[in-house]
């Protein structure tokens, strides 16, 4: 291979030969050994290096090669002189394969890729676009070299072409996926809080990049705006569930500066949530009812089994010579009662309900898909109020016609996102649909509560002490608001808070409580704050 290199140097209009480029194509697949697809990439690499020396010598004044003159046509007499205007074509063919090589997981195969994609962004070879995904993928390669010389050709091409960077940053998002995948699966340099946590060496190359658009209102709320939008599927496909788990670490992982920041990401999913919420509760509901409808056939069945279990007694009872007759023709019947267990039919029929043909799988788990991306969305936005003090009157007045303030603080706290109770698991069959609907309304729920409120339910969970129910209950005055707190009783003696469905107590901030509830003579009860 490296003798290969020297001759397509001199002669390098072989590498426009079927043959040859069917051998260099084969040294940068992915599945040969990372020394042929280093001595191929270096092969490329040389042969740019020899063309640009070329294009700086002529434009230096130097001595011009002697040319030979055959039938009024001038040929150039050096070996490979002259040639540098095939140089794009060249590259052309095996950029795909230069490209795919500097996300392999090999870090020298990678290191040699990348070098070939700077000579050829300087000499302006291809268009610049096309590899724009790539850098922002490698922006979070473990190996800093590599995330370093990322970095500065991705600022390079964000002052030249502003417009095809902003472009391409949705997809270099799911590329640098792609990526860390491979990393994470194949890396065996990878630190050891970095095993524990995968996602840390992603969080500073993503920052890297927001810092080069954050100077930018529009070209930060277009980044912020591409991942967002990752999560509403299409009709033809839709992401997968881990990408969009990464995509909320990556969003909050983003180093805010100004209230303007957070209060877009915001206001963001709060249009992804109100366009969609309410369709996909409805399915949600629609599959939960069908489960439920087949749950009470089923039931009729075992009933009717039973009731031909009874007769078939009462005929043995009255025929007593026939009796062990019918019942040793029963015991050889395939299929006969007295061999199944009737208190498992339930079961059995709930189990056999997943293998129905009347059930579309794929529109089940689209629905789901859906389902459980807004839920990582509901949870971001959480987190987004609580770390930011954002309050549901400051979200609501959030408006893109207001521009930013200057100067203004913004406070911050230092906790992480948890979506590690999250079920992202698509339903196999009919019955897991209650479990996704079931979580889908609890965080629709919790949204509707403040930050403030939603905090004080989450930190505070002291149970309060049985008031006597002797005392006379007096009305508490309080002042509600969408944004703040609200009034609250005296910190006496009270009694289970569990039920929070009573919409008109207004004696306090309601808990939310998703655990067992208290029930007494067949009503949930709820004792409140006493004045």
């Amino acid at each position: 291979m490296q003798a290969l290199g020297y001759i397509l140097i001199a002669k390098p209009d072989f590498m426009l030969r079927k043959d040859i480029l069917n051998l260099i194509e084969a040294s940068l697949s992915s599945d040969v050994d990372y020394r042929l697809k280093i001595q191929g990439l270096q092969n490329l690499y040389e042969y740019l290096r020899d063309a640009e020396s070329q294009l700086t010598s002529d434009s230096t004044g130097k001595p011009t090669v002697p040319y030979a003159t055959n039938g009024g046509s001038e040929v150039p007499v050096a070996a490979g002189a002259g040639d540098t205007n095939i140089c794009g074509g060249i590259i052309q063919l095996y950029w795909n394969s230069i490209l795919e090589r500097s996300l392999d997981m090999n870090d020298q195969v990678r290191h040699a890729a990348l070098k070939i994609v700077e000579i050829v962004l300087r000499q302006g070879l291809v268009h610049p676009i096309t590899c724009v995904p790539h850098l922002i993928a490698l922006e979070t390669d473990p190996m800093e070299g590599n995330s370093k010389l990322a970095h500065h050709l991705l600022m390079n091409m964000n002052e030249k072409y502003p417009s095809f960077f902003e472009s391409r940053l949705g997809d270099g998002l799911q590329m640098s996926f792609r990526f860390f995948e491979t990393i994470v699966s194949n890396h065996n340099v990878v630190a050891t809080n970095m095993k524990s946590n995968p996602i840390a060496f992603v969080k500073p190359g993503i920052s890297r990049i927001y810092r080069l658009i954050r100077a930018n209102r529009n070209s930060r709320n277009k980044f912020v705006h591409s991942i967002v939008r990752k999560f509403i599927s299409d009709s033809r496909s839709y992401p997968t569930i881990g990408f969009l788990v990464y995509c909320v670490e990556v969003l909050a992982s983003l180093p805010f500066t100004s209230p303007d920041e957070p209060l877009y990401l915001v206001y963001d999913i709060n249009r992804v949530i109100q366009i969609r919420a309410g369709a996909i509760e409805a399915n949600l509901k629609n599959w939960t009812s069908m489960d439920q409808q087949q749950d009470v056939v089923g039931q009729q069945d075992v009933v009717g089994q039973q009731d031909m279990v009874s007769q078939q007694d009462v005929v043995g009872q009255q025929d007593v010579v026939g009796q062990q007759d019918m019942v040793d023709n029963v015991m050889h019947e395939p299929g006969g009662y007295p061999d199944q267990n009737l208190a498992d039919s339930p079961e059995k029929m709930r189990n056999n309900s997943c293998s129905t043909s009347d059930v579309d799988m794929a529109k089940l788990q689209e629905d789901c898909h859906d389902a459980i991306a807004l839920q990582l969305l509901l949870k971001l936005k959480r987190h987004l109020k609580i770390v930011y003090s954002l309050t549901d009157a400051r979200c609501q007045a959030f408006s893109l016609k207001d521009p930013p303030k200057p100067g203004e603080a913004i406070s911050k706290q230092n906790i992480p996102l948890n979506i590690n109770n999250t079920n992202i698991s698509l339903p196999s069959c009919l019955q897991d649909v209650a479990l996704v609907y079931q979580d889908f309304k609890t965080l629709l729920r919790e949204d509707s509560m403040d930050y403030v409120l939603y905090t004080s339910a989450t930190v505070q969970k002291k149970r309060l002490t049985p008031r006597s129910s002797s005392k006379v209950r007096r009305p508490v005055a309080v002042t509600r608001g969408r944004g703040g707190g609200r009034g609250r009783g005296g910190r006496g003696g009270g009694d289970d808070d569990d039920d929070t469905d009573d919409d008109d107590w207004i004696g306090g901030p309601r808990v939310l409580e998703f655990g067992a509830q208290a029930v007494t003579g067949g009503r949930v009860t709820r004792q409140r704050v006493q004045v």
